[in-house]
């Protein structure tokens, strides 16, 4: 007899049955194939490849909870927020690299001679990437050309093929009929769509009259084909001596493997303003590698959320900034910032003298009186966030094409600021990556880019000796962490900032 209450256990234990068939549970199969996950995998394969053993304790600091420092907030209740947060263990930055500062200039230890050549690394790990890509598509075996183990694999059928004609003696002509009836299909030059990867850098490989399907295919190695370190152009580096911390910008954070580590959330003060703004130290360092004076005209060019051209106005120097940035959603948040951290900003003319908010695309912007500053933070595969969260995260399947062009982005948006800011100024370019891809790639690619089309010359300032009194509140990074033009926040369990790199690059023509 059918009982409704018999159906249901049936269905039931049919479900549990299709559930646990596979030896992996049906949750951890569907956490493999989350977007944080692929990041990870990819991290994985990359990272360990170009930081070696670095990678391990990297990776684990950006699997926990990230640490900030407090920027307390010049417009709000500024001694009674410095007391609160003495009183919780926290130090004065610039007291901390006071100190260590001296400490160096007593006492410098002897440098390390070992260094490990991530240029090569990443040479290695590309070739070997694009070797893989190419194998995936001929037929295996003893069908796979020659040409294709070699270095530049490249691929000359079509010309051989009319060598081979021009030797023959007699040709016989045919209709086309004839011809198309007699002739042999080469299953090996059409691309299965189902790859999931533009035939763009196939063309290197397959002739192009060959090439069918998979007009949307974009390889990965198209991403790390950024990464060309040819000087092929006018390149220096040079010591930075102009770096200085500004007198008014008080920023407090806790030594490194402090018992504290946390702050309390922001209050209002009498002023109706937040007493002070948590920020990654990362972030200010990108801030003050502005080396900002008195009466600057600065361009934050990926403004939001707003936190660093915040701390370049509690610095007290510029006389105009600019937070810019290509989203309406993003420049609202910029707005919400300095609402909660600037006294009147809605009512108080002196604002909208001194700060602009715009909503333009940092590739195209232009300006007639050009920046003495510009800082551009651009858009990155923020590793932290990537790792951690799915949701916005450049690893889904839906933004393949985006995370690949990213280095194109990037490199857009320095040349642009190259062209905004004046012979003399300075650009600071900043990522949340620590691919050396986007940073020390685009920082390259950039002012190659700009030399040749626009006849600018930058020079790259080396900040290594000025930063090198933050030894006891964070990691920069060293051997095959250490860039070549810029420095790298690399995250740490004992001080988990960043990741962030930044470079300051001065216009000289």
């Amino acid at each position: 007899m059918f009982s409704v209450s018999n159906f249901c256990k049936t269905s039931s234990i049919l479900l549990r049955f299709e559930r646990y068939r596979h030896k992996t549970h049906w949750a951890k199969l569907k956490r493999k194939t989350s977007p944080k996950h692929k990041a990870m995998n990819h991290f994985d394969e990359f990272y360990s490849s170009v930081f070696g053993k670095q990678w391990v304790p990297m990776k684990e600091a950006l699997q926990r909870r990230s640490k900030y420092v407090a920027v307390v907030n010049n417009y709000g209740d500024t001694e009674e927020t410095i007391e609160l947060l003495h009183s919780r263990g926290a130090h004065c930055l610039k007291q901390l690299m006071s100190v260590q500062q001296e400490f160096h200039t007593q006492y410098k230890p002897a440098e390390s001679n070992t260094k490990e050549n991530s240029n090569t690394r990443m040479e290695d790990f590309t070739s070997r990437l694009q070797t893989d890509e190419i194998s995936s598509i001929y037929p295996q075996g003893d069908q796979i050309p020659e040409r294709l183990q070699t270095k530049d694999m490249t691929l000359q059928r079509d010309s051989d093929v009319l060598v081979e004609a021009e030797q023959k003696t007699e040709v016989r002509a045919q209709t086309l009929e004839q011809s198309l009836a007699q002739a042999e299909i080469d299953t090996s030059r059409i691309i299965d769509p189902s790859m999931g990867v533009t035939a763009e850098s196939l063309y290197q490989y397959i002739p192009a009259t060959q090439l069918k399907g998979m007009d949307e295919w974009i390889p990965e190695s198209l991403y790390y084909s950024y990464y060309n370190k040819s000087k092929d152009f006018p390149l220096t580096i040079e010591p930075e001596t102009e770096f200085t911390f500004p007198e008014n910008l008080k920023v407090y954070t806790y030594e490194k493997d402090s018992d504290y580590s946390d702050f309390p959330q922001p209050k209002r003060c009498s002023t109706g303003v937040f007493n002070y703004y948590p920020l990654d130290c990362g972030s200010v360092l990108s801030v003050l590698a502005l080396c900002l004076s008195p009466s600057d005209r600065v361009l934050d060019l990926c403004g939001a959320p707003g936190g660093k051209a915040l701390l370049a106005l509690q610095t007290l120097l510029p006389s105009r900034l600019v937070a810019n940035d290509s989203s309406m959603s993003r420049t609202n948040r910029i707005k919400r910032i300095f609402k909660d951290y600037l006294i009147d900003f809605d009512t108080n003319n002196k604002w909208s003298e001194q700060v602009t908010i715009s909503t333009k695309d940092g590739r195209i912007y232009t300006d007639d009186l050009g920046f003495d500053k510009i800082l551009v933070d651009a858009p990155c595969t923020t590793d932290r966030h990537s790792i951690t969260e799915d949701d916005n995260n450049l690893f889904r399947a839906d933004r393949v094409k985006e995370r690949l062009r990213i280095p194109e982005l990037q490199a857009a948006l320095l040349i642009n600021a190259l062209r905004l800011v004046k012979v003399g100024g300075a650009v600071v370019y900043s990522t949340c990556t620590l691919s050396p891809i986007q940073n020390d790639g685009v920082v390259h690619m950039a002012l190659k880019a700009a030399f040749e089309t626009h006849g600018i010359i930058a020079h790259v300032r080396d900040l290594t000796a000025p930063l090198s009194c933050l030894s006891t509140t964070l990691n920069l990074g060293a051997g095959a962490s250490k860039p070549k033009y810029g420095q790298l926040v690399v995250p740490s369990v004992g001080a988990n900032f960043g990741p962030t790199y930044f470079t300051r690059l001065v216009r000289v023509k």
